[in-house]
Order: structure tokens, then C-alpha cells, then sequence
């Protein structure tokens, strides 16, 4: 990848880096067009991790996009969350990402993007936190 590292994408928890074929590049190509920097916030999540957020009351999904062995969908991640600067740059960020056909979740502090549309039948989506 061109933008991003493994280190930034791993799982914080098991340190294990697994993303769905072609969705680096994917992000690689709307970090480009985006034309400015991403710092994720995160990437690549074990059933481990994405357990440890629940039981802290974040809104981790049993079957996110994060997820590296997805077995409801079958994929390995393929979604990162962004941080948020100001109202503009989430604004562009979700321009692009929906034009580049991600799913955009918004946050008041990240925004959630996934390409669900590439490796399932799920429709684009646009959603709130």
C-alpha cells in the first residue's frame, strides 16, 4: 500500500493484518483522490478485539466490516474508521468515499468506511452513529 501501513491497520489486540483482496488498494485510491491524510483510528479487528470494544460500550458490530474471519459474510476486513478533523473534511471524505462506492458510517469522532458492496450483495448504506 502506498498510504498505509500495517502497522496503522493491524489489530491492536493480536497484532494480526488480513484485509479482503483489493481493499488496500481500494483505500489507496480514495486516500488519492481524497488528496489529504487518514489517520485511522482502526482497521483490522480479531473476535478478540472487537469483544474487548463491546464490553466497553462501543457500538462494534458481532459481523463488522472490521472483522478479520467474518463468517457471516465471509470476508476479512474491509473497513477502517477515520478519525474526524472538522465538518469540511468529513464532508469531502464522505463525498469521495461514496463516489469511490464505500458505505459511510458518521461519528462524532471517526468516520466508518466499508466496501460491502464489492464482497457481498449488501446495498451501499449511509449511516449514524
Amino acid at each position: 500500500m502506498k498510504y498505509f501501513t500495517e502497522d496503522e491497520l493491524k489489530c491492536p489486540t493480536t497484532g494480526q493484518f488480513k484485509l479482503q483482496d483489493g481493499f488496500g488498494d481500494a483505500l489507496d485510491a480514495l486516500r488519492e483522490e481524497f488528496n489529504q491524510s487518514m489517520i485511522i483510528t482502526s482497521g483490522c479487528r480479531t473476535d478478540e478485539h472487537n469483544e474487548w470494544l463491546q464490553g466497553r460500550g462501543y457500538p462494534a458490530s458481532s459481523n463488522s466490516f472490521h472483522l478479520i474471519d467474518n463468517d457471516k459474510y465471509g470476508t476479512d476486513t474491509c473497513a477502517v474508521d477515520v478519525k474526524r478533523k472538522d465538518g469540511a473534511y468529513a464532508a469531502q471524505l464522505i463525498k469521495v468515499a461514496l463516489n469511490r462506492n464505500f458505505s459511510v458510517g458518521i461519528a462524532k469522532t471517526f468516520i466508518h468506511i466499508d466496501l460491502r458492496t464489492a464482497y457481498t450483495n449488501l446495498p451501499q448504506v449511509v449511516y449514524s452513529y
